[in-house]
């Protein structure tokens, strides 16, 4: 696979990571299956979007996302590219203090080693939620998520909510180490769409 088209999976992964987010401050559920693959992301041991990734099924959210803002621009991926934009902003931040990066990836290696609890279980979320808190949340601006509060007000709600975020912080890291930069999204989106409906089949 080249280097666009592992780019594109990349993006991909931080599309489904928001659309999931927004699913959840809306709904209070999201799509289970790319759920877990975008939270089994945070502790996949490759660096290696296409390992990560391994089936299109696994970015179905994140291509779907893609697809319609590339296509359609609706009102209702407005959420979605705002916390999209965020978690770029936010990880640029997260790579100029060492310290958090240290204790994000001690935490992380915590997790890793647990056997008793995957990182799907609402234990992991907790775990990932709290440090999500303590780290990226004591950056500023902060990404201030909108949906119906009787759903952000649930504390799973809002563990899971951090958690995904963790996972798209994730998604931002491999899609820089692919060369991606925010004005792609602006000048590439014909190519970009391409590989999104050949890599999305």
């Amino acid at each position: 696979m080249n280097k666009a088209a592992k780019q594109t999976l990349a993006l991909a992964s931080i599309f489904q990571t928001t659309a999931l987010v927004h699913q959840l401050a809306s709904t209070g559920q999201c799509d289970s299956h790319s759920n877990k693959a975008s939270l089994n992301s945070i502790v996949s041991q490759s660096d290696d979007v296409d390992e990560i990734f391994s089936s299109p099924e696994d970015l179905r959210v994140g291509f779907e996302s893609l697809k319609t803002l590339l296509e359609k621009k609706p009102i209702n991926m407005q959420n979605i590219m705002l916390y999209s934009t965020a978690l770029i902003n936010l990880e640029k931040k997260l790579m100029k203090k060492p310290q958090l990066l240290t204790q994000i990836s001690a935490e992380i290696d915590h997790i890793k080693k647990q056997d008793f609890f995957d990182i799907h279980h609402s234990n992991s979320i907790a775990r990932l939620a709290e440090l999500y808190k303590n780290t990226l949340g004591s950056l500023n601006p902060t990404i201030m998520v909108r949906g119906e509060q009787i759903y952000l007000t649930n504390r799973h709600t809002a563990n899971h909510i951090r958690a995904l975020l963790f996972a798209g912080i994730r998604a931002v890291s491999l899609w820089k180490s692919q060369g991606g930069k925010t004005w792609h999204l602006l000048l590439n989106k014909k190519k970009t769409l391409r590989y999104v409906n050949s890599l999305g089949a």
